[in-house]
């Protein structure tokens, strides 16, 4: 059987791989894995860390020079002790920087931890809306505000740095202009040129410190933003106690929607059942479907030894190319993942489709 199973699942994956079709509803994959191997796309899901910058931003020492008694050489001393002044801020900006990284990190790992606790709980069972699992939650939804606070933060960071990189500009154009003043010593024109190169590779690291703030932004942003919809799924599961009675859960680990007598009566026009008996949605990085998956798959064959698998990849309607090869990707692992359970090949078919209301990838398991 075994050796069937092996037979049809490659047959699928050539006959996929040579179909090439578009991505329209119902359509079947034109090919499983696309670019990306299997090592790849778990690679890609291992780390579910925030990931922000690392570099260390500390200035260059300012070259000492000595008093010329000339009016340019005033200009120097006044010059020098500006460019000291923007290098101190520098340093002030870097210094709150790591603070704000080191809390991120910080908060994520507290995060994971409880939400780690949560679900652990939720794939052994508990009660319906019990409150020490609702506590649990408000600890991550704390920890989640930490990390908003942490993005305000890195926000009103970047607000100085721009400021004070424009005056950087602004210290050049005056450096640069003292060149035309009359009554200037040999020594005055040494002393600004040294000036120039140290307020230039001061005016670099304001830049590169600036763009390092808006990726550290940015990615903080996205992760608040998966972070807040996976707890709007871990409360669904909490009030029912389990992952089984709920339709999907996004997030760290995928949900079985078990048949009823009335869903598992209800057909749609392609053949299998209105409900899908499993979800995966895969809006996070590390998703753990294989529990929830197994304990569907085995839940319907008790019921129905000779039941047919429709494996569908949802992929929102407005998403890009790459979003929807994600998607198929995912719709694979979890067609190989019943392969190994031991469904065979022949009982299982893949497709594709777009959803209006999808805001991530998706993959839903019917029976036919």
């Amino acid at each position: 059987m075994k050796k069937v199973s092996s037979r049809l699942f490659m047959s699928i994956i050539s006959v996929l791989g040579i179909s090439g079709c578009s991505y329209t509803s119902d359509a079947i994959f034109p090919s499983l894995f696309g670019s990306d191997s299997q090592e790849e796309i778990a690679a890609s899901s291992s780390a579910p860390l925030p990931e922000l910058g690392t570099t260390n931003f500390e200035p260059l020492e300012i070259t000492e020079g000595g008093n010329t008694g000339t009016f340019v050489g005033q200009k120097v001393i006044g010059f020098r002790n500006e460019l000291t002044q923007l290098q101190d801020s520098i340093r002030k900006y870097n210094d709150e920087l790591q603070k704000i990284r080191t809390s991120v990190i910080n908060n994520a790992l507290q995060y994971h931890k409880v939400i780690g606790a949560i679900e652990a709980k939720l794939q052994v069972g508990t009660t319906p809306g019990n409150p020490q699992m609702y506590a649990m939650l408000q600890s991550a939804q704390n920890n989640i505000q930490v990390m908003s606070a942490n993005t305000n933060a890195l926000n009103q960071l970047a607000a100085k740095v721009n400021s004070d990189a424009a005056m950087t500009t602004y210290l050049l154009d005056s450096i640069k202009a003292a060149y035309g003043v009359s009554g200037a010593v040999d020594e005055d024109h040494r002393q600004l040129r040294i000036l120039e190169n140290e307020t230039n590779q001061t005016a670099i690291l304001f830049n590169s410190l600036s763009a390092e703030l808006n990726n550290d932004i940015l990615r903080q942003q996205q992760y608040v933003e998966t972070a807040r919809n996976n707890i709007v799924d871990l409360n669904s599961a909490i009030k029912v106690g389990s992952y089984n009675s709920v339709g999907y859960f996004g997030g760290a680990s995928a949900v079985p929607t078990m048949m009823s007598g009335a869903s598992s009566g209800a057909k749609k026009a392609g053949g299998y059942s209105s409900s899908p008996l499993f979800v995966a949605k895969f809006n996070k990085q590390d998703v753990r479907f294989q529990d929830g998956l197994k304990q569907a798959v085995s839940h319907a064959i008790q019921k129905k030894p000779n039941v047919m698998f429709e494996v569908v990849s949802i992929s929102p309607a407005r998403g890009s190319q790459l979003t929807k090869n994600n998607a198929q990707n995912n719709a694979a692992m979890v067609f190989q993942e019943m392969i190994n359970m031991g469904v065979g090949a022949d009982k299982i078919s893949l497709s594709a489709r777009t959803s209006n209301t999808a805001t991530a990838s998706e993959v839903h398991v019917y029976v036919k």
